[in-house]
């Protein structure tokens, strides 16, 4: 019962249900959360993250998992690429396209997003993107703008070569 409690008060809190998680992975998250904050057991877990604004914010990063590359969806960008090219452009000649990149994760998204952009013709003073993530961790590693190996994936990566620049084991 109190983990269903706490799936509600997660589906609440982030506006994302138990099963578009993944009732397994809240669990275990659950389990982690317990284990490190000495608790007994997921009924003192849930008084905790009821009164806790710092533990629901604990626990929401133990659920969501941070795993994403560049251009992840190849399909999404290359729609968004023919969208801003073939509909915004030809109606919008003066303005500026403005972009809401959601969840925005550690920055692979918006800057795949910009990326495709660019090469669709776009100059970077025409468009701007907004990203947002659940996930003040992930928000922080996207401000660093830092990637490793993990986040370019696939066959084609003459992007990289690109848009980044090697420091060490990071881009």
């Amino acid at each position: 019962m109190s983990l269903t409690m706490i799936e509600s008060l997660l589906e609440k809190e982030i506006g994302v249900s138990a099963d578009a998680i993944g009732s397994g992975v809240i669990a275990k998250a659950v389990r982690l959360r317990v284990a490190e904050c000495g608790l007994a057991d997921i009924a003192a877990y849930l008084n905790l993250v009821k009164t806790s604004q710092e533990e629901q914010r604990n626990l929401i990063e133990a659920v969501v998992v941070p795993e994403t590359w560049f251009f992840r969806n190849k399909n999404s960008f290359a729609f968004l690429a023919s969208y801003v090219t073939g509909e915004w452009l030809p109606k919008h000649r003066g303005d500026l396209l403005r972009v809401l990149s959601v969840p925005c994760s550690m920055g692979e998204e918006p800057y795949s997003i910009a990326m495709t952009i660019l090469d669709a013709g776009i100059g970077g003073d025409r468009f701007h993107i907004d990203g947002v993530d659940i996930s003040d961790a992930a928000l922080r590693k996207a401000i660093e703008g830092l990637y490793n190996q993990g986040s370019f994936r696939g066959d084609d990566l003459s992007f990289r070569k690109r848009y980044f620049e090697q420091k060490g084991d990071y881009y």
